[in-house]
């Protein structure tokens, strides 16, 4: 496979000129006429770098055409000559990314050496392509109040552009957050990150941004969203490209720095929800401590070196260098919860939900069997539990926890949110390096290298714990990036020109809680024979205490943290030649990409998790008035697993050919025409430790370990089948999935001028974007082993009916069980869950397609109504694949005539004490669930999740209007509008019958206004008024400057509880809310609270919050009926007409410049962040559990990474020689 593979990737080569996959610099085209309209042939174009000199030339051709490809970015000055006729100039032709300009010239008959000034336009159409693009200039870089100064962040300006990423997290060194965009309707993280042209990717699987530069050596910002050249490609919505500048003619100096204090800050939205108590009569705390310091310089000009470089201008270089340093403390107050001091004890005869319910603990231990074979448990006397009771493993792990500094805030559950840190803040150091050296050997060859690097370290704890055992933070966090590219262009011909760039990114991740590590964990008293078999014992473990019988919903905060570490190298070799043929502009080429990625992770090797599903009423069924998961872990009877961690090696490798030609058919015609294959190889594992994809029908050779009396009662068990496959065994690939053959990629697109101030354009393209990293299936080679808690535990992790006793004082009694790779065959998994990757996946794909009209209103502005739609197709999503059947179902499902119960009921387990279950539930219990047994593949304790399925699509449509305008007297204005509408189909409502989820995406917004100003105000030097002043006033008054950024947009569709059915629009009355959702409130009600309860006999009674918050016995109020086990889901994910509330933001600033003498400035001014100080509350703060008794309520005192930041002002001081 890899050689035929290499095979044609050479013979692709050979057969056509190679380019690069992404090309950053400009073109100009056009047409040289006469004073009569008709062609001027053989006229001398040059087109002069006004920066560096850099000059380009090329001749027109019989039809009097002309395009002169592959110029820097920058403002060129663009000459005409021809035989017997005035010399015509352009002066001010701005030049901007990936920007194909149409310059025409019309000749006066006259000598050449008498010239004729021509003054450019401000802002011209797009006369000579179809895609669609957004361009943030050189000065709209540079003055624009950027955050934490993220160049990337200017996508946000863009039309049909939304940040999906961590609003708290837009810092140059939050890769992970910044990489999640939407364009025009993509999946999340599926835009390809560009950086001169070359790949800034940071990772294996989706796209990733590794490295982000210093906003002063940017030149321009490009989101290229409608691309209809197939030159572009692995993208599922759009290319952010960011150009850096090059060292000039001149020298030329800059220093900075950008500085935030508290007094500037307002206090944090978190801060100000606290309401008012005993202790605090006023409510509130005070504003966090808050610093930032970002500072640096920059350095760029000519290097003269005698005889090598001489000043001649046969040979030029220039040089760049950037340098910035970043320190910052983030307020981060932390309102964390744990255990009272009388909990600690036993005594939780104070515990109440967040209605002031009272919750009763009950005792696993004291409870007989009912007719069903149900515990009926009896609470504890008087809600404490015995101190013969209480693990002292679980008391010495308790000793670590903080202890609460003050009661527990009103309207919560008792035990929680109390711990308050109000000063507490995250630091990061971080610096950023630029180094660039630009090449121009004469007129024919130019080169350039750059190196670039930056490294990052955050201390930040979560739980309260600062540096110590126990922590559960990024204590601290490590991101390192280190870029390199080097870039050759020669003009062979004025009508060939080849290309070539090999470029080299590494990006390295590392997370710790350093102060858990070298901890002896016998110090809690766990057994000796367990510390010596772990992996690493040296470490403090993980300690959960989550809600119910599943998930992952903390009551209480965590102790303790694993480490990770992830290494990703990209290699990138591309080439291209570039051929002009009268009308056609011809390319074609190669992009080469291999990436390796190296995960060295222990994850967590010993984690415990404590349910309240021991304790409360019902062990299958969660109430808000029954149960505390701390009560279960002073019992001793956590859930838990110890993972054996492996570090797999991952490589990857992407070939792309493509051929791309722009014909100019006529004078106000153009097409778009192209075609690009991908080849996206699946990444394998470098010495093929992957599972492979399962295969039902292979024979599992526990059949022949099942004794004669467990084939005699279940006798379809001596068919058992079902078996995983391991890479590179028994004929499997070494990849997970197959290499996807046919990724053909057809493009076309056109540009019709209609008139000099009209231009009609559209086109339609085909994109195969980067997959995610699903592909990382390595189970088989690292073993997780679990706790047994119970001799009827339901599932892995699960509580059952009746716990064994302590069982923290022995986790693991058959010991940790190393992994087996594939060495075990079908027993490999044998008790567990598992998860796969389709080997039959298809690369998703997009296609986008657009239609619009572009009007320039005048010189200098510009008017742009488009529709713009796009098709998502084959994307990711997965299925259960070991559910029993439909009808089996149907026996346990109320809602269609059966009882819980009967899935629940326990019989004779047949795998019990078979070695190959060792460490799990089946090994040591007596007996299994009945629907455990009626799954296809009863031997894998688990739903079995296929992955890489490709069922999953998205449809979005458009209508998007820009208005651009840019004033010579100093006004630059960009605004758009966005109205659409998003529909997803991901995952199954109901996977036993295959039926979809399809419904609004989560992305949707109908409706996005963004207007971004540049305004230099008319006072002093050169302007409107006050041109005449001299002396201090003339210093005083001019240089002034206000820029604006604002946004307003749609709330995005909430998410809808799950296991519901909706009885009435949620948005009616009840439950004493008036049916409107007050935003300013301590705790927003945004949908009726009133829920029934369903319990698994059949009977139905309002749960018990609803009741407390008086929605009554009058089931007419009730919006909701929270459904039994084993009932499918009956609600969409999302509803369009229930929404959060709309997102507005403003930024601002207001600078001046002071010249000092003839080249050195100075600039002063202050920038502002979220000027309206309006706060957005985080998808995680709305509560949809019907469980809960905060149901359909926004929890302020919760933090959200998607919360704005408070309103920050910084104060800007710049240095310019």
């Amino acid at each position: 496979m890899k050689r035929r593979v290499a095979t044609a990737i050479a013979l692709l080569c050979l057969a056509a000129v190679c380019a690069p996959a992404q090309e950053f610099r400009a073109t100009i085209s056009g047409h040289i006429f006469d004073a009569s309209g008709g062609a001027v042939p053989s006229a001398k174009i040059q087109a002069v770098n006004t920066a560096t000199n850099e000059t380009n030339t090329a001749t027109t051709d019989t039809s009097g055409s002309y395009t002169v490809p592959f110029l820097r970015p920058g403002v060129y000055k663009i000459t005409v000559t021809a035989a017997g006729f005035k010399q015509s100039v352009k002066d001010d032709v701005t030049l901007q990314v990936a920007r194909v300009l149409a310059v025409d010239f019309n000749l006066e008959v006259g000598a050449v050496t008498e010239s004729v000034e021509v003054s450019a336009d401000a802002l011209t159409l797009e006369t000579q392509t179809a895609s669609r693009s957004g361009v943030v200039t050189t000065q709209q870089v540079a003055e624009m109040p950027l955050n934490a100064r993220n160049p990337f962040m200017l996508g946000t300006m863009m039309p049909g552009v939304t940040f999906r990423g961590a609003a708290i997290w837009q810092r140059p060194f939050d890769n992970g957050a910044i990489a999640q965009w939407s364009v025009n309707g993509s999946r999340d993280s599926s835009t390809e990150f560009m950086m001169d042209g070359a790949s800034n990717g940071g990772q294996m699987g989706s796209n990733n941004i590794a490295y982000v530069p210093v906003v002063d050596a940017v030149q321009e910002f490009t989101m290229q969203m409608n691309l209809y050249n197939a030159e572009y490609g692995r993208t599922g919505g759009g290319i952010m490209n960011v150009v850096l500048k090059s060292g000039t003619n001149t020298f030329h100096a800059t220093g900075w720095e950008y500085m935030r204090r508290t007094q500037l800050d307002a206090n944090t939205f978190q801060n100000n929800a606290i309401p008012a108590s005993a202790t605090n009569p006023a409510g509130g705390a005070p504003r966090p401590n808050h610093y930032l310091d970002q500072y640096g310089f920059q350095v760029e000009g000519p290097v003269y070196l005698p005889k090598l470089l001489p000043k001649d201008g046969r040979v030029k270089l220039f040089y760049l260098g950037t340098f910035e340093n970043y320190r910052e403390g983030t307020p981060n107050p932390l309102f964390v919860s744990w255990p009272t001091t009388d909990m600690r004890n036993g005594d939780f005869s104070k515990l109440t939900n967040a209605s002031n319910q009272a919750i009763t603990l009950y005792n696993p231990y004291d409870a007989t069997l009912d007719a069903s074979g149900n515990p009926v448990r009896k609470p504890f006397a008087n809600n404490q539990i015995p101190a013969s009771m209480i693990s002292p493993i679980a008391k010495a792990v308790t000793a670590y926890m903080p202890l609460p500094n003050q009661p527990t805030a009103a309207g919560n559950r008792y035990g929680t949110l109390n711990t308050y840190y109000p000063g507490y803040f995250d630091a990061d150091k971080f610096y950023n390096l630029i180094l660039k050296f630009d090449w121009n050997f004469g007129d024919k060859h130019r080169a350039f290298f750059r190196h670039a690097s930056n490294d990052r370290t955050e201390d930040r704890a979560s739980n309260g714990i600062d540096n110590a055992p126990g922590t559960d933070g990024q204590q601290p966090f490590q991101r390192i990036n280190d870029a390199y590219v080097a870039d050759w262009v020669g003009t062979i011909t004025p009508t060939f020109v080849l290309n070539a760039r090999a470029s080299y990114n590494r990006f390295i991740e590392k997370g710790f809680g350093r102060a858990n590590e070298g901890f002896d964990v016998s110090k809690f008293g766990l057994p000796t024979s367990l510390i010596s078999q772990l992996p690493s014992p040296i470490y403090f473990g993980r300690w959960n205490f989550y809600n119910g019988n599943t998930g992952t919903t903390g009551i209480y905060n965590s102790l303790g943290r694993g480490q990770s570490n992830n290494f990703s190298n990209t290699y990138q070799l591309s080439f291209n030649a570039t051929k002009i043929a009268g009308k056609h502009t011809m390319k074609a080429g190669l992009d080469i990409r291999q990436i390796n990625y190296l995960q060295q992770n222990t994850g967590d090797i010993l984690q415990f998790n404590a349910y309240s599903g021991y304790t409360q009423k019902s062990w299958n069924q969660a109430d808000s008035t029954s149960g505390d998961p701390y009560a279960t872990f002073l019992l001793g009877i956590p859930e838990g697993n110890s993972n054996y961690p492996l570090f797999p090696w991952w490589k990857q490798i992407y070939a792309a050919p493509y051929f791309q030609d722009d014909w100019k058919i006529t004078r106000t015609l153009t097409l778009n025409l192209g075609l690009r294959i991908d080849f996206n190889q699946p990444a394998h594992e470098k010495w093929n430790r992957m599972n492979g994809a399962f295969d039902p029908k292979a024979k599992s050779s526990i059949a022949g370990q099942l004794s004669p009396a467990s084939l005699a009662q279940y006798p379809q068990l001596a068919n058992l089948s079902g078996s995983f496959t391991f890479a590179g065994v028994g004929g499997i690939p070494s990849t997970p999935a197959n290499l996807n053959k046919k990724n053909w990629q057809p493009r076309i697109g056109f540009a019709y001028e209609m008139n000099p101030r009209l231009v009609m354009r559209g086109g339609v393209g085909l994109y195969y974007s980067n997959p995610t990293n699903d592909y990382f299936q390595s189970a088989g080679f690292f073993n997780t082993n679990y706790m047994v808690t119970a001799g009827d535990s339901p599932a892995l992790q699960q509580p059952g009916r009746i716990p064994y006793s302590n069982v923290l004082a022995n986790p693991y009694p058959d010991g940790i069980i190393a992994p087996t790779g594939s060495s075990a065959g079908s027993l490999t998994f044998a008790g567990k869950n598992n998860s796969w990757f389709d080997s039959g996946f298809q690369t998703p794909r997009v296609w986008s397609f657009s239609f619009g009209f572009q009007y320039q209103t005048s010189r200098n502005s510009n008017f742009e109504i488009t529709y713009v739609g796009s098709r998502s197709q084959n994307l990711n999503m997965q299925k259960l694949y070991n559910i029993p059947s439909l009808d089996f179902r149907k026996q346990c499902n109320i809602q269609e005539g059966g009882s819980p119960g009967y899935c629940d009921a326990n019989v004779t387990n047949p795998f019990k004490g078979i070695s190959a279950f060792k460490g799990t539930p089946f090994y040591l219990n007596d007996t299994i669930s009945r629907f455990q047994l009626n799954r296809p593949f009863p031997q894998f304790n688990g739903d079995l999740t296929q992955l890489g399925r490709n069922d999953s699509n998205i449809w979005y449509n458009s209508v998007q209007l820009t208005y651009n305008l840019r004033l010579r007297g100093g006004l630059s204005l960009m605004t758009n509008y966005n109205f659409s509408k998003e529909v997803e189909k991901w995952g199954f409502n109901d996977p036993y019958r295959d039926v979809y989820q399809q419904g609004i995406y989560l992305n949707d917004r109908p409706h996005v206004f963004k207007f971004t100003t540049i305004y230099e105000l008319p006072f002093g030097q050169g302007k409107k008024w006050g041109s005449g002043a001299s002396g201090f006033t003339k210093k005083l008054i001019s240089g002034w400057q206000a820029t604006t950024f604002y946004t307003n947009q749609s709330g995005e569709p909430a998410d809808l509880p799950g296991n519901v059915i909706q009885l009435k629009d949620p948005r009616t009355p009840g439950g004493g809310w008036d049916g409107t959702t007050d935003w300013k409130a301590y705790q927003p009600r945004a949908w009726n609270p009133c829920v029934l309860r369903q319990f698994n006999d059949g009977s139905v009674a309002p749960a018990s919050f609803s009741l407390a918050r008086g929605c009554g016995t009058d089931t007419s109020n009730y919006a909701w009926l929270q459904t039994a086990s084993y009932a499918p889901r009956y609600t969409p994910s999302r509803s369009g007409q229930i929404r959060r509330h709309h997102a507005f933001s403003a930024d601002a600033s207001v600078t001046k410049m002071t010249n000092i003498t003839e080249r050195l400035r100075a600039q002063f001014g202050f920038e502002a962040f979220n000027l309206l100080n309006h706060n957005f509350y985080g998808r995680d703060q709305f509560v949809t559990d019907p469980t809960n008794p905060l149901f359909g309520t926004i929890t302020p005192a919760t933090v959200s990474t998607q919360n704005f930041l408070p309103r920050q002002i910084q104060i800007r001081m710049k240095l310019m020689w």
